[in-house]
């Protein structure tokens, strides 16, 4: 996950819950301090190795930053038709 650590928030950071059965989304909605292990690359595409560090999430992120996405496709109409069959006659 890519996150704003407490310890630096000018910095982003990747990582592993330390918990891994933890549900970090639920965890930090309820105000709880999730500890994580950062990777020692800068991005999910390329994370490089877990650390022995530890740190705790002020801000999650989404998985990828917006340099590393390109073109975003739907399919919205081809699913709507999975959905709703036409009727065989």
């Amino acid at each position: 996950m890519r996150f704003v650590p407490k310890s630096n928030p000018s910095k982003i950071l990747i990582g592993e819950p330390v918990d891994p059965k933890l549900d970090v989304g639920l965890a930090l909605y309820q105000g709880q301090e999730v500890s994580v292990r950062p990777f020692s690359g800068s991005s999910v595409l390329s994370p490089g190795k877990v650390t022995e560090a530890t740190e705790t999430i002020e801000r999650i992120l989404s998985p990828l930053a917006q340099a590393e996405v390109g073109t975003i496709r739907c399919i919205g109409l081809n699913v709507s038709h999975n959905v709703y069959p036409t009727p065989k006659t």
